[in-house]
């Protein structure tokens, strides 16, 4: 591969062919063409660098679909009789997609297609495919994920946290004021934490709290959240709710825990939560309706613990 500056002064020198070939040679992305007859007339430097096959061995071979030969995500090549050149030759139209294929030394790597057909006035003289690594993107974006998933996840429970939780709640009094869609929070907290972190010591303590967790997510919706507020506290938010079915699932939660324990040492620990929990009303804000289901499970604590507190 020639990585040579091309002088302004040969490229005045050089047929218009040979400009243009020249030009392609230095573009970023990888460009080839097939002719009318789907002979490949052409493939650039960028071809070459990106999927490791050289010129030699891709001009002149005849192919009816795309010489890049996607591949799934298990690597097996994607076969089908309306691809994505034949069509672009067919009915003229640009196609684009993001595709995987396969290096020549075998790995994959993702790549961004363009199939875009040559015309002259209204005859289709044949089709250019345009393609670019997208593989840095692709890190990019999923690392941006990462990112995202640890900024609204708990560490210890692997839960959604406080920041995510809140964030929720006020999505879900959007909704309720917008459209009266209505939820429920409820606030739980582990009965005699502390006993377990002192007399058990903290590994243990971090044992219950993800036993809780794991627990009481069994017993939501995939449209309800179940997260850790922080410490041993937890909050569910079901959306869509009415009192009866709140105080059903509260409950549930609370005899699960009870009844699922830990042990220690050979010996079965007795854990049990305290819930405050209540429907969202018209006057409420996100900062008021999660004050109230938090001083609803203060009211189970002095009632005696492990139980239900509704409003």
């Amino acid at each position: 591969m020639d990585n040579s500056i091309l002088h302004p002064l040969d490229a005045g020198k050089m047929s218009d062919s040979e400009l243009f070939r020249a030009m392609m040679d230095y573009a970023h992305e990888g460009i080839y063409f097939i002719d009318r007859k789907f002979n490949v007339t052409y493939w650039n430097d960028s071809a070459e660098r990106i999927t490791g096959i050289p010129a030699s061995d891709i001009v002149g071979k005849i192919s009816t679909e795309s010489i890049l030969r996607p591949v799934d995500s298990d690597g097996e090549t994607i076969t089908s009789e309306r691809t994505a050149l034949k069509m672009s030759m067919m009915d003229g139209k640009i196609r684009e997609q993001e595709v995987n294929i396969r290096h020549r030394d075998g790995h994959c790597l993702p790549v961004l297609l363009r199939t875009v057909p040559i015309k002259k006035f209204s005859k289709i003289l044949g089709v250019m495919e345009v393609f670019i690594d997208v593989s840095s993107r692709q890190k990019i974006e999923n690392e941006a994920e990462e990112y995202k998933e640890l900024a609204f996840t708990d560490k210890l429970t692997g839960l959604y946290n406080r920041r995510y939780i809140e964030d929720f709640i006020k999505s879900r009094m959007e909704d309720y004021q917008k459209r009266t869609i209505p939820f429920c929070v409820m606030f739980l907290d582990i009965d005699h934490f502390k006993l377990f972190n002192d007399n058990y010591g903290h590994e243990l303590g971090d044992e219950v709290i993800c036993m809780v967790g794991k627990a009481c997510s069994l017993m939501i919706r995939s449209s309800d959240l179940f997260g850790r507020f922080g410490g041993e506290e937890f909050v569910a938010v079901l959306p869509g709710t009415n009192e009866q079915n709140m105080y059903v699932i509260a409950d549930a939660m609370r005899s699960i825990v009870e009844n699922t324990g830990i042990s220690s040492n050979g010996d079965k620990l007795k854990v049990t939560i305290s819930i405050g929990a209540t429907m969202v009303r018209p006057d409420d804000t996100a900062e008021s309706v999660m004050k109230r289901a938090d001083e609803l499970l203060y009211m189970s604590k002095e009632a005696g613990r492990n139980q239900v507190t509704t409003a």
